[in-house]
């Protein structure tokens, strides 16, 4: 049997599905939007395409021309990944499902894939912890359910669970800055994102799945087919971003209270400034720094406006990717191989993220009736940071770039250089390369100090995947086994040198905290996938399956503090050692938990019009005492389509 696929205006459709419905064999669509392939006469042939309306048809004996028309803006006859990542069509499900393809997400500015999905995912909130590049996001898609649990998502690539943690090693409190996991995702290897958000939605997934599931399909994994021998595809993008939102500075008095003239003050209700400027006694002139800046002793320091000092502080960032990805596909073999590279400078001083993804995938189909396809991605993540913690109106509870900057005043010459003689004010002490600004407790700490003695950040190397094969035991029923495995090291870092003002002596002494952690999943599935017609009008899937899910964590770290050498951030350059975190936390301990499911899932379908779901798992897991270990999920759907066609559209050849 063979045909032509074309749209509504004579254009030939290249990819477009055409599968025999009881048996789901078929082909695809080649660029002259061709196809041939071997059915039965008097089978039902399926015809479908994203964002086209589908169109069935009888085969008979000669070849068939099809012309699909454009679907309604509502996309109901969109495919979707589903749970388990069985495809449906969107107008079947009975719940919402928001999705968001390639074009969206290739070539972007920002490498955190989730921040991408912010403004194209309708009822997911998504908040980043700072607008620093790499640093963590907050995803949420039912609200938040839980006092002190977690509420993230679960998240779901090439139908394997990945982890998305954070592992956050200390508190905002403490300056602690970590990146979200799904930072190793490469936005430009992902082939659709598909946000499943009701409940029944997720019932399959049993517990796992309570906060709702993003289920991500990669390039590698998608088994997309080209129909060319060999597609090449390199892609370059780079990007400037600058801060965006700054407090707006008033240029008419200084820093003080009562209008009275002088700089050692936080506030900005000091002495109106004046033409020429009134001069005080510079910040440096006082015992404690005359030794270290002989130059600024009887020196006179400008009262006046420095503007853009705050703003000046902020640098000019730089996204650069580069991604490369091969591609092919016959009739019954699909390949894809991607590499991206990409430097990320954030606009903050001492921000930074370098991400190197590969990844490869296909899918074969064999002579005995038999499936096989998989894929592996290879990640590392490099992210740095200076530290960020709670701010207030006088200093922050701990080393923060942020804490100070904000509230400079507008007389003190933050961003100033030796080329402005009296007027500049140095941030280190050149004798013991201490913090040094304007007040004369020297109790604030300067901004650009922070900057180049506190450093946090994450180096993670991570590998996923997954490898699967479907026999079909009969023409509508096949059986397919599939193992996933998500394994990384994240070692994670807070370090600053003595000289600090802020924090306490742990800080103000030095600290150099270092975690090494290793998380795994090895996930195992085993699914029966049966369908069948009932006349012209119903039609009945059954998925039924078991899986089996074992999670591994394990760390270890240590903290030392009093640093005796300046500059050397190693363990045996500090004097004291310990297990425990800024917080107090443990830094040294392991996880294991081991859960197994049986689930199940049938949908009864009229006409395309009618879709009534029922489904359900039952979980066992081992993090829950013996005697309440067992778990049940129901879940119930009914939808209807919105128009009831008296008849399936068909055309006899």
């Amino acid at each position: 049997m063979s045909g032509t696929v074309k749209d509504d205006k004579g254009n030939p459709i290249v990819g477009a599905t055409v599968q025999e419905r009881k048996t789901k064999k078929g082909t695809t669509t080649d660029e002259k939007g061709s196809f041939s392939m071997s059915a039965p006469k008097g089978a039902t042939i399926d015809v479908s395409y994203i964002g086209f309306d589908s169109k069935s048809f009888v085969a008979g004996g000669g070849p068939v021309s099809i012309s699909l028309i454009p679907g309604q803006g509502n996309g109901l006859n969109e495919v979707v990944v589903t749970a388990l990542g069985i495809k449906r069509e969107k107008k079947a499900l009975g719940y919402a499902v928001a999705s968001v393809g390639k074009k969206d997400l290739e070539l972007r500015p920002e490498s955190d894939v989730v921040r991408i999905l912010n403004g194209k995912a309708p009822g997911v909130d998504i908040l980043a912890a700072s607008g620093m590049s790499g640093s963590g996001t907050n995803i949420i898609i039912r609200g938040v359910n839980t006092i002190s649990g977690n509420s993230t998502p679960l998240f779901i690539v090439d139908g394997v669970p990945f982890d998305a943690s954070t592992n956050s090693q200390a508190s905002f409190v403490y300056g602690n800055t970590t990146s979200s996991r799904f930072l190793d995702l490469d936005p430009n290897n992902i082939e659709s994102i598909d946000v499943l958000k009701g409940l029944s939605a997720t019932t399959l997934y049993g517990e796992l799945g309570r906060n709702g599931v993003v289920v991500v399909t990669t390039k590698n994994g998608s088994s997309r087919r080209n129909n060319k021998k060999l597609e090449v595809t390199v892609n370059q993008s780079i990007f400037w971003n600058n801060v965006a939102n700054l407090p707006e500075y008033q240029q008419t008095y200084g820093g003080g209270f009562d209008q009275s003239l002088g700089l050692a003050f936080f506030s900005n209700w000091g002495a109106e400034f004046t033409n020429p400027a009134a001069t005080v006694a510079h910040p440096y002139d006082r015992a404690a720094l005359r030794t270290a800046f002989p130059e600024f002793v009887g020196a006179r320091y400008e009262y006046k406006a420095y503007p853009n000092t705050v703003k000046n502080f902020f640098r000019t960032g730089l996204v650069s990717t580069t991604s490369v990805n091969l591609g092919g596909s016959s009739q019954n073999a699909s390949f894809n191989v991607n590499y991206t590279y990409n430097d990320d400078k954030g606009f903050t001083p001492g921000n930074s993220v370098f991400k190197n993804t590969f990844g490869m995938g296909g899918s074969a189909k064999l002579a005995n009736k038999m499936t096989v396809s998989g894929s592996f991605n290879y990640a590392t993540t490099d992210f740095k940071s200076p530290p960020t913690s709670t701010s207030f109106g006088s200093n922050p509870s701990t080393s923060s770039v942020f804490g100070n900057l904000l509230y400079t005043p507008i007389a003190v010459n933050l961003m100033g250089s030796p080329a402005d003689g009296n007027n500049y004010l140095p941030w280190n002490n050149p004798l013991d390369n201490s913090s040094v600004y304007y007040r004369a407790g020297n109790d604030i700490q300067n901004p650009r100090w922070t900057v180049a003695n506190g450093f946090t950040g994450q180096k993670v190397n991570r590998i996923f995947g997954n490898i699967s094969a479907r026999y079909d035991l009969l023409k509508n029923l096949a059986v397919t086994y599939r193992v996933g495995l998500d394994r990384y090291s994240d070692y994670n870092f807070l370090s600053q040198n003595k000289g600090g003002t802020v924090g306490g002596t742990q800080y103000q002494l030095g600290i150099h905290r270092t975690v090494n952690g290793y998380n795994t999943i090895w996930n195992h599935d085993l699914i029966l996938n049966y369908n069948t017609d009932f006349g012209q009008d119903w039609r009945l899937n059954v998925d039924a399956g078991v899986q089996s899910q074992e999670r591994m964590y394990e760390q270890n770290g240590m903290k030392s503090t009093q640093q005796l050498v300046y500059g050397l951030f190693n363990h045996n350059n500090f004097i004291v050692h310990e297990n425990n975190g800024e917080g107090g936390n443990r830094l040294d301990f392991q996880s294991r938990t081991q859960s197994v499911g049986v689930y199940g899932q049938a949908r009864l379908d009229f006409r395309d019009y009618l879709f009534a779901t029922v489904g359900g798992r039952n979980s066992w897991t081992s993090n829950l005492e013996q005697d309440n270990r067992s778990l049940f999920y129901p879940s119930a759907s009914v939808r209807l389509s919105q128009h009831l066609p008296f008849q399936r559209s068909k055309t006899a050849v």
